[in-house]
Parts: structure tokens; sequence; C-alpha cells
């Protein structure tokens, strides 16, 4: 009886099977929907000033993004892979794709062009929304979409760093305290800390943490994004230099 043709998969196969893979949860839509309906709810209840040619237009979807929507799609990021660690489900992929660099860069991949293409739907959206309550749609501008851009291309990104995070904590509850803890409370430390011991470069580095970056990237700062590229690529890096290590 003749050996059975060794079948090599690479990187298109794998992305391939990473998206079949998301789409077919569940969570996928439970995520991006509450993302979308966190941004719809905050456009109708949240009453502004001015025409939507100002920065008022879009002082709803940045307070969404800011307050609900950036948590919400870091735990996507999160789940994408500790839900196959938890149910053992990693195993058959790493079977499939024994390449385990193929894996982490194919979830890096789908996982932030996902997030990409549902953000800028929903941002844009809920722009649009709030624009519309002024009656001046057409009015929305270049410097609008362009917020719109930078707002997605932040949890983008923050969904890709939280992906590799999640693959070196293997567990969802860990790596959703380290991010909340990164997002929320390092920045503002830091910055007491660098005013109690007259530190200013300590406020800096704060400066430098994913969210503060974010708010910068939003404002136009497009190089700064940079900085939060290399934050999701470093993660992306230790991931799969530990995942190459270790059994699932």
């Amino acid at each position: 009886m003749s050996a059975l043709p060794a079948v090599r998969t690479g990187l298109g196969d794998a992305i391939a099977a990473e998206w079949i893979k998301l789409w077919s949860l569940r969570s996928t839509w439970w995520y991006l929907g509450g993302a979308a309906a966190v941004v719809v709810l905050t456009s109708l209840l949240e009453s502004g000033d001015g025409d939507p040619t100002t920065p008022d237009a879009l002082t709803p979807v940045l307070g969404a993004v800011s307050y609900f929507v950036q948590y919400i799609l870091a735990v996507f990021g999160i789940v994408a892979i500790t839900g196959e660690i938890a149910t053992r489900s990693i195993t058959v992929t790493m079977a499939c794709t024994p390449r385990r660099t193929w894996i982490m860069a194919a979830k890096a991949l789908v996982v932030g062009a996902v997030v990409l293409g549902a953000s800028l739907l929903v941002t844009g959206g809920g722009l649009l929304l709030t624009a519309a309550r002024f009656g001046e749609v057409a009015l929305v501008d270049g410097t609008q979409a362009e917020t719109v851009l930078a707002a997605s291309v932040y949890l983008a990104l923050l969904a890709v760093f939280s992906l590799g995070l999640a693959t070196l904590v293997r567990r969802t509850a860990g790596a959703l305290a380290i991010m909340l803890l990164l997002l929320l409370m390092v920045p503002e430390l830091l910055r007491l800390l660098s005013e109690r011991v007259d530190a200013p470069w300590i406020n800096t580095v704060g400066d430098w943490t994913p969210s503060p970056i974010g708010w910068r990237l939003m404002e136009g700062q497009w190089a700064d994004g940079l900085a939060l590229l290399a934050w999701a690529g470093a993660a992306i890096a230790a991931a799969i230099w530990v995942l190459r290590r270790r059994d699932a």
C-alpha cells in the first residue's frame, strides 16, 4: 500500500483556514455586532453642538471608540487564540499547518483585516449618523474621513497586539487583565509617578503606550502610528517565538 503524498500548506492556505474559522464562530458576530451597537447608540443618544463640519460630529464616535469599542475589539483579538487553546482545537490547527510561523502570521492578518474593515464600517456609519442629526451629511469632509480611518487603524493594530499578548499568556482572563492595565492604568500611573519624583521622562514613557498613541493617531499624527505598529509587531514576533518552542 503506497503512502499518501505529503500536502504542503503555505501562508495562503493558513489565511484561508483562519478566515473560515473566524467567521464560523458566533462570538465573532457578537463582538463586531456589539461594537456596532455601541457606536450607533452613542451617536443617537449623545448630543452635540455646531454643525458636522466641526469635530463635534466626531465626538460621539471617538467617545465610543475610547470608552467602549477599543476594549470590545481587544477582547475579540484575545479570544481569537485563547478560545482555541482552551478547547485544545489549536492542536488540529498545528497538525494542519506545521509551520507555526504561518499560524500566527495568518491569525494576525485575518484579525487585523476583519477589525479594520468592521471598524471602517462602524465608525464611518457612526459619523454619518451623527452628521445626519445636524441635517448636513453632505458636509462630512476629508478630515473627518481621515479620523475615521485613523481610528480604524488603531483598533486593528490594538486587536493584533491583543492576539499576540494572548498567545503569550494563554488565558483569556489573564490577557484581558494585562490589556486593561496597559490601556487604563499604566499611562496615568506613570504620569503620577513622573510628577512625584520630578522625572518628566517617565511621563514620556507613558505617552508611548498604546492608548495615548491611539489618540495621537486619531488626531492626525500618523507617524506616531508606527510606534503602535511596533507594539503589534513585537507582540506577534514574541508569540511566534513562544509558539515554536512549546506544545499546544
